[in-house]
């Protein structure tokens, strides 16, 4: 696979140390796997939340009157064809995620990404 270059801790271990699939969990680092999950909760509390009155037209629509990229130029019946196309590519991401797990418990991912 491919790995970053230099080390993960202040210890010496490797980036290429730590493997890959479901194994390389149990090799990461307490205090790294702290910083993970304190990441993404400060994501989910502090910054991805819909802030009422901000603009947010659905369930999940983080903008919050900041971000717009064109969104508001369009029509109504383009806005459900964007958030179906992004819908459909979030399950067909899962999907290959899901197919790559099972791989790796196979023990044959590195037929894939050698």
């Amino acid at each position: 696979g491919i790995f970053l270059p230099g080390d993960i801790d202040l210890s010496g271990t490797k980036f290429s140390d730590i493997g890959s699939g479901f194994a390389a969990v149990s090799n990461i680092p307490s205090a790294g796997l702290a910083q993970l999950v304190l990441f993404v909760g400060a994501l989910e509390l502090g910054f991805m939340k819909d802030i009422e009155g901000t603009g947010n037209e659905f369930v999940g629509d983080f903008r919050n009157g900041f971000i717009d990229y064109g969104w508001d130029s369009f029509d109504e019946e383009t806005k459900l064809n964007k958030r179906a196309i992004e819908l459909n590519q979030g399950r067909a991401a899962q999907m290959g995620l899901l197919g790559l797990m099972v791989h790796d418990q196979l023990g044959n991912v590195d037929q894939f990404f050698p």
